[in-house]
């Protein structure tokens, strides 16, 4: 039998750092053309249902796409005008029984439905969202071997912003769930 921790264990985040913005877009015509510029890879469109859990800290979800399937806790912290992830659990193809697992223990608090089409270029992922008539693009940048100082991290996250011409002022909270945009 498989259990989770209870959502009242004080979490211990993952040896892992990344930074996120998340910004509201018109169009992604324009921001793929500066991906394409930039040379990032795109992995494909990944059909997504995410699905959150209550918890005490952060936010328990299973995602199940196209091509992302992984269960994941997590808590975003504000930074003056970035979010940095603390990350307590990140499985990758979880079980049936992982999953049922988590359906027992846990209540189901909301559900969220998008197309994300996925690039990567260097450290940083770049989702393009659309949900319903909205429109979002995402970019995390990510260090899983401590290669850089959370400073560093972060001063790279706001190039790819510049690199990717997002404005300040289109910039929303990056979870779809507690943004009410679902």
């Amino acid at each position: 039998m498989i259990f989770f921790l209870s959502v009242h264990t004080r979490m211990t985040p993952l040896p892992y750092q990344d930074f996120t913005i998340k910004a509201r877009v018109k169009s992604f015509a324009r921001i793929t053309d500066l991906l394409q510029q930039l040379g990032a890879t795109c992995l494909g469109t990944d059909l997504q249902t995410d699905t959150y859990f209550a918890t005490d800290n952060g936010k328990l979800k299973l995602r199940v796409g196209t091509l992302e399937h992984l269960i994941t806790h997590y808590q975003r912290v504000h930074e003056a005008g970035i979010e940095k992830t603390l990350v307590y659990r990140y499985d990758l193809n979880p079980s049936p029984e992982e999953v049922a697992a988590l359906h027992r223990q846990f209540a189901v608090v909301g559900q969220v439905k998008k197309e994300r089409t996925i690039y990567l270029l260097g450290i940083h992922k770049i989702h393009l969202d659309r949900l319903e008539e909205d429109c979002f693009i995402e970019v995390e940048s990510i260090d899983r071997h401590a290669a850089y100082t959370s400073r560093q991290l972060k001063a790279l996250c706001f190039e790819m912003k510049e690199k990717l011409e997002i404005a300040d002022a289109d910039l929303v909270p990056t979870g779809y769930f507690n943004a009410g945009l679902n």
